[in-house]
């Protein structure tokens, strides 16, 4: 509180970042509005979050202030400990951010409740760019609101939908509106409950095609399977841009499955980061093929390998990796 009884005398912030302050104190929330009152033409970046004794509580204390701050671009309060019972303030708060272009809600329980009474206020965010909805405890019964919050966001680019269990069922209401977001960069599934016994893999398939400009996809955790990884393929060789891909703990045991990411690793040549422990694929001859295409690999850069590859492609592996003229800087195993 004596560092912020400090800040509050600036004037001119564009960034002002309180993790974890404790901000539920009395006098740590004064200083706090303070701050946002003397900031308030100037402020584009505020993150107070994981401060979650504040709850829906302290968001109320502070609305007002918010509503204040019109330039305002990144909006980070994931883990502040609301509910449903702040739907309402935060609708409020949202109407009043114009130049918002990224907001995370994640780990706050606002439930389906809570995200359509502030699907209006979101869709008013005509720049909004950034949407994280990780586990906000999201269940296959609430997919009408999610379609109708992101069929208002044309401009999105990145999208986390982690640890919502959205499920098959719920997938197929979400994927025709994933399809038109043509400007999505990074889509966050992890956790979602896809499985390849329904119609989420042929309905990913659709909308990945739908995506050219994807550079970041999170699948891990969901049990997909060797089934699912080979519809998947096809539409994954299309993603050019991919960055980053996160197959970890997606039930992978066929040997098959090596061979698909081995031709995977082939075309996406713009790949940095691959992740694919947590799987059990069984020692094969398909592990030789797998670690020669990343050795040839052009800017990988981290890999994280199930621990069933043999051993002695992990040493060759490990021994790539020091070598100082290749991009490969980083090797686990799990």
């Amino acid at each position: 509180s004596t560092l912020l009884f400090g800040v509050r005398k600036c004037t001119r912030l564009t960034v002002f970042q309180v993790p974890d302050a404790g901000l539920h104190r009395p006098n740590v929330v004064a200083c706090i509005s303070s701050t946002l009152c003397c900031n308030s033409h100037t402020l584009e970046e505020l993150n107070i979050s994981g401060n979650r004794r504040m709850g829906d509580e302290g968001l109320e204390l502070l609305s007002s202030d918010f509503k204040q701050l019109k330039k305002l671009k990144a909006f980070d309060i994931f883990c502040m400990g609301l509910t449903s019972r702040s739907g309402n303030t935060l609708a409020d708060v949202l109407h009043n951010l114009p130049a918002l272009t990224s907001i995370n809600l994640s780990k706050n329980k606002i439930g389906s409740s809570g995200l359509e009474i502030i699907t209006p206020a979101l869709q008013q965010c005509k720049q909004l760019k950034l949407l994280d909805l990780t586990y906000i405890g999201l269940d296959k019964e609430v997919h009408p609101v999610l379609p109708t919050l992101l069929s208002g966001l044309p401009q999105l680019q990145r999208l986390s939908l982690g640890d919502n269990h959205i499920g098959d069922r719920g997938f197929e209401q979400l994927a025709p509106v994933l399809q038109q977001c043509s400007q999505l960069r990074d889509l966050v599934l992890t956790g979602c409950g896809l499985t390849s016994d329904g119609h989420s893999m042929p309905l990913l398939v659709t909308v990945l095609l739908c995506l050219p400009r994807l550079e970041v996809l999170t699948l891990n955790c969901n049990p997909v399977g060797d089934k699912g990884l080979e519809q998947l393929s096809p539409a994954l060789e299309q993603c050019t841009q991919l960055t980053i891909l996160n197959l970890c703990n997606v039930g992978l045991k066929s040997p098959q499955s090596v061979l698909i990411v081995t031709r995977l690793l082939r075309q996406l040549t713009s790949l940095k980061y691959l992740y694919l422990s947590g799987n059990d694929c069984g020692e094969s001859i398909h592990d030789e093929f797998l670690c020669s295409a990343v050795k040839a690999h052009p800017s990988l850069e981290r890999l994280k390998l199930p621990k069933s590859i043999r051993q002695d492609e992990v040493t060759e592996l490990n021994r790539f990796a020091e070598d100082p003229t290749t991009t490969l800087q980083y090797v686990f195993y799990y």
